[in-house]
């Protein structure tokens, strides 16, 4: 069905929830994207929920598309729509698609409860649904009839905030605990108060064995979520052994953690785990606080014309000087992409560890000052015949060509806009330089906002630094008590300090 759709569809939104892995919403309460308005289906307005978990459909997750009720549109509008959950390269993870439904004013809304098993999402395969946290719904929608010849794309993004506190538990004298015997420990704020509380536990087993576990009761009010995460340290410090559990509303009820491994278990490895008979656990504990952006962050239109057409019935469209001068620049980056992929009288190599890429001295001179001065003075590289680019990875030279051929980037994520950016820095290629930058700064994330600051202190890059700083002003105390921030404040202190005078001045 996707095949039928993909190349008919009148209106999409892209809807990107950062810090997904916190959403608090459980018990069938939604999590809802801005309202949108498809111009091109008679200005209806739509907008997507997504429902972490269900109560009938615990471990799934569900997604559905309502049309909202305070529009002047038809009373009935029927369409065909596909959900999707993209990955990092906008592949699609998982589909489903809604064939002719008739969405009604009042009866208004239709979706799918069980796209998703929520433990793929957020666990075993966490590494494709949630690039860096973020969870990427996709709608594609057509009207069954009177389709427009207008494409209408939308991007939308919500923010989840959240704060994460975390702590060493050290149980001294471990191998003299006895069952039901339980050593408490209260984490509490800089006023001293008692935050949430913690105890250890030993309980018979099966088996005999005493089985560990923790109970955890929480005090913060209004607090309606929160992911408590323990790991067992060994000797050198490392962590290992996760458990993880999510606690949800009732914040006076006793939870308890299994942490499943014994205390026999422990004792026969206390070379690795009991120094001085002490069992050391790294424990975090993440709280969402609350929603800090939702909106809708751009909008693209494209005119399309059908496929087929009878001669005698098409109108020649009157074009204007520059849609033919977007059209001639176009087939120019086609010509010169395809130059740069087949390597055509190339004349030079750019060399990398791994691999070697053919490209033409005469662009590489226009692209950029550094190449340019280069090649043209220093008359060795030409003689050879390459270059060495050592510093830089092949994939990152790759998009780097890609760009200085067709004045285009395409699938950027955070790390790889990272490392073209050093690139673009490094080679004066100021116009991919601001392209990533402007990727970087429409990703800024609590996580890795600590990490643009320094990417643009280290190359006095004055006006990304600026966006950078105003948006960790704006979010001063939940970055300020992040592990990031903490550890920028080892690397450089005086960035850190900087920062926070203009917070300060704020």
């Amino acid at each position: 069905m996707t095949d039928e759709i993909s190349n008919e569809y009148e209106f999409i939104i892209l809807w990107k929830i950062e810090n997904y892995h916190c959403c608090w919403q459980k018990n069938e309460e939604g999590l809802h994207s801005s309202i949108f308005t498809a111009t091109s289906m008679e200005n209806t307005k739509w907008s997507l929920s997504l429902y972490p978990s269900d109560n009938d459909k615990e471990n799934y997750i569900g997604i559905y598309l309502w049309r909202e009720d305070i529009e002047k549109g038809p009373e009935i509008i029927t369409i065909d729509y596909i959900l999707e959950i993209l990955g990092s390269d906008d592949s699609v993870l998982e589909e489903r698609y809604v064939a002719k439904h008739a969405f009604e004013k009042e009866n208004n809304s239709w979706g799918l409860p069980d796209i998703v098993e929520r433990t793929r999402v957020l666990q075993s395969e966490k590494d494709r649904f949630l690039p860096l946290n973020t969870l990427t719904v996709r709608c594609r929608m057509r009207r069954c009839e009177n389709k427009s010849q207008e494409r209408v794309q939308m991007y939308a993004k919500t923010v989840i905030d959240f704060e994460k506190m975390s702590f060493i538990w050290a149980i001294d004298k471990f191998s003299c605990l006895k069952n039901d015997q339980k050593v408490p420990f209260e984490m509490k704020s800089t006023l001293k108060e008692v935050l949430m509380s913690f105890g250890l536990l030993l309980r018979e087993g099966q088996h005999s064995d005493d089985l560990i576990f923790i109970d955890i009761q929480c005090f913060i009010k209004n607090c309606k979520y929160f992911l408590f995460k323990v790991f067992l340290m060994d000797n050198t410090g490392k962590k290992t052994q996760r458990r993880q559990r999510e606690f949800c509303y009732n914040t006076r009820q006793k939870n308890m953690l299994n942490l499943r491994f014994t205390k026999t278990e422990l004792l026969e490895k206390k070379s690795l785990y009991l120094k001085d008979d002490t069992l050391s656990l790294h424990c975090e504990c993440i709280f969402p606080t609350g929603i800090s952006f939702q909106g809708i962050i751009s909008k693209k239109i494209e005119l399309t014309l059908p496929q087929t057409e009878s001669i005698y019935m098409r109108s020649v469209p009157k074009v204007s000087i520059s849609e033919k001068q977007s059209d001639d620049a176009s087939s120019l980056k086609e010509d010169f992409k395809a130059l740069y992929t087949e390597g055509t009288l190339s004349d030079i190599m750019l060399s990398t560890e791994t691999k070697t890429f053919p490209s033409h001295s005469a662009v590489l001179c226009a692209r950029s000052p550094v190449f340019k001065a280069t090649l043209t003075n220093d008359m060795k590289e030409m003689i050879k015949g390459s270059v060495d680019i050592m510093d830089l990875d092949a994939d990152t030279v790759r998009r780097m060509l890609s760009y200085m051929y067709t004045d285009s980037v395409e699938d950027l994520q955070w790390e790889s806009a990272l490392r073209l950016y050093e690139a673009a820095n490094k080679y004066e290629i100021l116009s991919l330089r601001e392209k990533c930058s402007d990727f970087l700064e429409n990703s800024l994330s609590l996580t890795n906002a600590c990490d643009a600051l320094l990417l643009a202190d280290r190359h006095h890059d004055h006006d990304f630094k600026m966006i950078v700083q105003t948006y960790i002003i704006d979010r001063d105390k939940c970055v300020f008590s992040s592990e990031e921030w903490k550890m920028l404040m080892i690397k450089n202190s005086e960035l850190a300090a900087e920062t926070m005078h203009k917070v300060w001045q704020k």
